[in-house]
């Protein structure tokens, strides 16, 4: 099933064993235009810290109740690569200006 990317930005992550966060941005394979990392804002959980989580880890999308749910438990979620230490570059992390 196809979704808009816009409309998951908020939707909010489930691990194994409870909520972890919302999505606050998609990051994206250059090569083959796919959505490679849903960048998750944990800031009601581990203050405030964006982590990565790659697609590969969804397991099921809940589009009526805005939810994602993933394979992975909180505690992987923590100890996983954030967008401040992920090999990602500059640009990628940079806020979109409009002219």
């Amino acid at each position: 099933m196809l979704h808009k990317t816009q409309k998951m930005i908020g939707y909010h992550i489930h691990a194994t064993n409870g909520e972890i966060g919302h999505v606050d941005d998609l990051l994206f394979d250059e090569a083959g235009w796919g959505i490679k990392y849903l960048v998750v804002d944990t800031s009601n959980w581990i203050g405030g810290r964006s982590v990565l989580i790659g697609t590969s880890m969804v397991v099921k999308l809940d589009s009526p109740e805005k939810l994602i749910y993933v394979k992975l438990t909180r505690e992987q979620i923590e100890q996983g690569p954030s967008v401040e230490s992920a090999q990602i570059e500059l640009i990628e992390t940079l806020p979109a200006v409009w002219l």
